[in-house]
């Protein structure tokens, strides 16, 4: 009886590590969540910034490809980090998915894992990102006025079609951006490096 439990627990754990390697999906290495959410604010304001500065008071298909250039263009800017080209893509419900693109082909291929995700906290003012592993660190707008912008306007109004309420990351425990310390595995830089 124990050599079958034995067997049993072997051909377990065996199935385990070979689902992990071969079948799982697979993510990246830790990803720095101070600067994703640094690069995001830098991003959301700038960008909103120029279509108010357009007079543009509606965000197309069009725009948001635009958005989503801008966005991937300064989380790849020097100095890096992250050691592979990051992509972006925006999802249906307004998070924003990062992801190592090893071709560097602006789509998430196959074998290209998932690097970190930033998701907007209307109720609280904050953004979120959280890294492949469930670690999460929050960035917190000052005042309302940020969400007023046409196009986190948008962005909120997906939220809202997707089934994502007000409410929905009021019980999110993360890390105040001003307590977050990156992994030693994460190099850092960007616009706010030395703050």
């Amino acid at each position: 009886m124990f050599q079958q439990l034995k067997l049993i627990a072997f051909l377990a754990i065996g199935g385990f590590v070979a689902y992990s390697v071969f079948l799982a999906p697979q993510d990246e290495q830790t990803a720095d969540l101070g600067q994703v959410l640094d690069r995001t604010e830098f991003v959301l304001a700038n960008y909103q910034g120029y279509l108010g500065e357009q007079g543009i008071t509606e965000v197309t298909d069009e725009r948001m490809a635009e958005f989503t250039a801008f966005y991937t263009e300064v989380l790849n800017a020097d100095p890096r980090f992250y050691g592979k080209t990051l992509g972006l893509d925006v999802q249906p419900d307004a998070s924003f998915l990062g992801f190592a693109d090893d071709n560097a082909n602006g789509v998430q291929d196959s074998g290209e894992g998932k690097v970190f995700t930033v998701e907007i906290d209307e109720e609280n003012n904050r953004l979120i990102a959280t890294d492949a592993v469930g670690n999460a660190s929050g960035l917190r707008f000052s005042g309302t006025g940020f969400l007023a912008g046409v196009l986190l306007g948008n962005l909120i109004n997906r939220q809202r079609s997707a089934g994502v309420t007000k409410s929905s990351f009021s019980n999110r425990n993360v890390t105040p951006r001003s307590n977050y310390r990156a992994p030693s595995s994460a190099r850092s830089g960007g616009p706010r490096a030395g703050k």
